[in-house]
């Protein structure tokens, strides 16, 4: 598995959304997994701070992946990045 975190973060939320699923949602192969992309960009544009975000990747050949592996690799990386939240 890879992991990429990106030096992106300090512009509105429209940016990463769209560039990750297209202006009209519409983009190819992107698929998200979890949330909800336009409560992900209300967030972004509401928070006052300079950093507003930080993005990244986590990047695995699924056919490699268990039934549910992808969804378990995803959780345990959001327990430990993100504890207590």
């Amino acid at each position: 598995m890879i992991v990429k975190f990106h030096a992106r973060g300090k512009g509105g939320g429209s940016g990463p959304v769209d560039y990750l699923l297209g202006r009209e949602r519409n983009r190819e192969g992107a698929t998200v997994l979890q949330g909800n992309p336009e409560e992900v960009r209300e967030l972004i544009d509401a928070t006052p701070f300079a950093k507003k975000y930080t993005s990244g990747v986590l990047s695995f050949a699924e056919k490699e992946l268990p039934p549910g592996g992808r969804e378990k690799v995803m959780a345990s990386f959001e327990r430990v990045l993100m504890p207590g939240l």
